[in-house]
């Protein structure tokens, strides 16, 4: 498990509803949420940072806020203690 700090900051007024973001996220961060018409951050723990669905937003408001300085690992190989 990685723990971050990573943000994806969404500007709603400039979304058109065109599903790019959505259609883009291989990892299923971003989730539609058709009542809104609206991408839905719900996983940005899990984010990738390969910054595609910033890139396909035509309107730009999508912005992938990577904290690398945050990730730490947790993980531990009982062979190594």
């Amino acid at each position: 498990m990685i723990d971050t700090k990573h943000q994806i900051r969404f500007d709603p007024a400039e979304c058109v509803g065109c599903k790019l973001c959505y259609k883009a996220c291989f990892i299923d961060v971003i989730r539609w949420d058709e009542e809104k018409k609206h991408p839905d951050f719900r996983y940005v723990e899990d984010c990738e940072r390969c910054f595609y669905c910033e890139s396909v937003c035509k309107k730009g408001c999508i912005e992938v806020v990577p904290d690398y300085g945050s990730e730490r690992l947790h993980q531990t190989f009982e062979r190594y203690r």
